[in-house]
Parts: structure tokens; C-alpha cells; sequence
């Protein structure tokens, strides 16, 4: 009895001891020891920003450096680096002046030491170079802006309206993207000559100069559904289902069946051919939407990839030397998420239907053909629910 006595005694003293080691050198210990100051210090400038390297202390109790720096819109920015980098990055600087920022060696206990300031003194920032290289103008049912952004930058293309030409300006909808080349519409607005302002800012709310600009856009009419046909090419795809061409613009939008649904066991990409009319049509826009499958829009049938041909003389024979490709097409899912995994803004963007815009030299067609090459289950079939197109005189 004694010796079991003796060895749950033990076992009790050495668990409290091994406990109190684990605190010692643990993440909570609070010894408030100051950890030493980092060294060696090297900048790199960089487009609005800079990235700093360091040596780190010989601090057994350091966890991790930090940055402290103000932008010139007067935000104070903290950025942390762990103990197992020696380098980190500052950004959202808006000018190319110099800015000191603070480096500080943090311990375990969150004590931190002395800073070391360094000098940092960025390159031209991403939204000041997007703004140099907009270039706007009128095109059919709207305005048409583009511009480069070399280092993909987020940013954001806030274009202002006023509506009546008094001097009050309102919003129209802003522009987000990190695309390097930037080529992007805003529709449904009136031929009708109007004052606009555009200017450009980031996540860390930088601001440039606005661009002002007038003009009229041109007038833009949706194509009527009642005048397509079906023009049936000997090598395009077999419908599934009892499904036919012209239920694509049948006039069901809300996730109705039957739609388009194309031979699923299609081994090669898949093909269709419609006519929008009497006439050749000069086409501005298009509109696509999708079926959705359960809840997901990118799925199954959902056209990833396609090419968009367009003809005047086709033959029924199909023969592709009749035609001309006029648009190549991604659909880009806006959350990025793995296949079968759609957020909100997947959800919004798929109701909507996927908008593409042709090319204004692209002259009047009377005959188009859709070339599906990738659909999101990674074949060719295709689902299409409807399709909405506008042209302009």
C-alpha cells in the first residue's frame, strides 16, 4: 500500500512539474523580458509599397516583428511578420515621397522592444498608374473604359454621372478589379450627352484626381427574340432530352425546364447555329444564363469556355471556312472556390447570366454559332437557359 502511496505521489509531482515547464515555455509565458532590436535592415521599393529585410534577434522569447507606419490620407497601418520569416511587406502608399516606418521585435508576453525606423520610398502606386492610362469614351447603350494595370493591383474605377447637367453628381456602379489589362462597359444609359467623372482608389481608400469627360452614348437596342431561328449545320451537336436550339430564347429565366441541354456524351467540343434575324445585326453585347443545377451555378453544363462565330453566306453543311470568329469567352467564377463549393457573390453573378461584349470593329452578322470548349464538369456539353443579345445601328 505504501509503495502504491508512494508512486501516485509521484506520478502527481512529476505531472505538476511538466505542467509548469509547458507554461515556461509556452506561447503564455510572461517573463517581461525586452526582447532585443532587429538588424541588418534592407529595403526594397516597390509600387506602392516596399518590402523590408531583416536579421532577427537572438531572442529565444521573440514571436514576431511588426511594422508601424502612417499613409498619406493620415491611416496608421501594423503589419506583422512571425519569428519564422525575416522580411515583410508595407503597403498602400499613394505617393513616392519618403515614409519612415517603425520595426519592432515583439516577445512571447507581447512586450515590445525598441524600433529601429527605416526609410522607405515607394514607386509610382497601382492606382495612380491605372488612372494615367484610362482612356474613356462613348460606345452603344453606355461608355467604355479601359486602361492597363501592370502589377494587378486591387483597385476600384468609381465613375460619376451627372444625370442633369447641373453640377450634381451621382454614382454609377463602381469597378472592381485586379485584371492587368482593364477593358470593361457600362451599360444602359440614354443617347443623350451627359458630363462624366472618373477617378480611382484602393482598399486602403487612396484617392486620385478625377477625369472628367462628355459624351453621348450611342443608342443600343435589344435584338427581338421573335426574329432568331434555328440554322441547322449536318456537324453541330445533337440536343438531349427532346431539347431543342430554340428554347434558348424561348423565354424562360427562372431555372425552368426544358432548356438547351446538349449530348452530354459528346467527345468533342460542341457546336449550334442560330440566325438573329432577316438581316445581318450589328451586335454590341450578349447575355447567357445558365441553368442552374440544385444550388450551383458553375456546374455540370455551365458554359466555361466558348468561341462565338459569326457568318452572312453559311451552308448547312457546316463548313467552319464560312466562318469568322468574332469572340472568345471565359466565364470567370468570382469566389474562386473548388468545383461544387459557390458562395453569395456566385450565387448573384450566376443569376444574372454571364455578360460579354463584342468588339466594336466587329462587323453586322446574320448567322452565329456557339463553340462550347470547356463546360465546368470539364467536358463539352452545354446548358443554356436563355440568351439575350443588343446591337446598335
Amino acid at each position: 500500500m505504501k509503495k502504491l502511496t508512494f508512486i501516485i505521489a509521484t506520478l502527481l509531482l512529476t505531472g505538476m512539474w511538466s505542467c509548469k515547464k509547458e507554461e515556461l515555455n509556452g506561447i503564455k509565458e510572461d517573463n517581461g523580458a525586452v526582447p532585443g532590436m532587429v538588424s541588418n535592415v534592407t529595403v526594397k521599393n516597390e509600387n506602392g509599397a516596399a518590402t523590408i529585410t531583416y536579421s532577427l534577434p537572438k531572442d529565444d522569447n521573440l514571436l514576431y516583428v511588426k511594422a508601424v507606419y502612417t499613409l498619406a490620407n493620415g491611416s496608421k497601418q501594423e503589419v506583422k511578420a512571425s519569428y519564422y520569416t525575416n522580411e515583410l511587406r508595407v503597403a498602400g502608399f499613394s505617393d513616392t515621397l519618403k515614409h519612415t516606418v517603425k520595426l519592432y521585435a515583439v516577445s512571447r508576453s507581447e512586450v515590445a522592444g525598441e524600433p529601429v525606423d527605416v526609410t522607405v520610398e515607394p514607386l509610382v502606386s497601382p492606382l495612380h498608374l491605372v488612372f494615367r492610362n484610362m482612356t474613356v469614351r462613348a460606345t452603344a447603350g453606355g461608355i467604355r473604359i479601359k486602361s492597363v494595370n501592370q502589377f494587378k493591383g486591387d483597385v476600384v474605377i468609381v465613375p460619376l454621372i451627372d444625370s442633369l447637367n447641373n453640377g450634381e453628381w451621382g454614382n454609377l456602379e463602381n469597378i472592381y478589379t485586379s485584371d492587368s489589362l482593364i477593358a470593361v462597359s457600362i451599360r444602359g444609359l440614354a443617347p443623350v450627352q451627359r458630363k462624366f467623372g472618373f477617378f480611382v482608389r484602393d482598399r486602403w481608400l487612396n484617392r486620385t484626381d478625377t477625369m472628367y469627360a462628355t459624351l453621348t452614348p450611342a443608342k443600343e437596342l435589344l435584338i427581338e427574340k421573335n426574329n432568331y431561328f434555328v440554322y441547322q449545320c449536318d456537324n453541330d451537336t445533337k440536343m438531349s432530352w427532346g431539347t431543342t436550339v430554340d428554347l434558348m430564347w424561348s423565354g424562360l429565366f427562372n431555372n425552368e425546364w426544358p432548356c438547351l441541354y446538349t449530348d452530354e456524351s459528346s467527345g468533342v467540343p460542341t457546336t449550334f447555329t442560330w440566325g438573329v434575324g432577316p438581316l445581318p445585326v450589328k451586335l454590341t453585347r450578349f447575355n447567357l444564363l445558365t441553368r442552374r443545377e440544385g444550388s450551383l451555378y458553375y456546374s455540370k453544363g455551365s458554359p466555361r469556355r466558348f468561341e462565338i462565330y459569326g457568318s452572312n453566306n453559311p451552308t448547312h453543311d457546316g463548313d467552319w471556312s464560312k466562318w469568322t470568329k468574332i469572340l472568345t469567352c471565359e466565364v470567370v467564377k468570382p469566389s474562386g472556390l473548388p468545383l461544387g463549393q459557390e458562395n453569395n457573390a456566385d450565387a448573384t453573378a450566376g443569376s444574372a447570366g454571364f455578360s460579354f461584349d463584342f468588339d466594336e470593329d466587329t462587323p453586322p452578322y446574320q448567322y452565329l454559332r456557339l463553340k462550347c470548349l470547356q463546360n465546368w464538369a470539364g467536358s463539352y456539353f452545354i446548358e443554356i437557359q436563355n440568351m439575350s443579345m443588343w446591337g446598335t445601328n
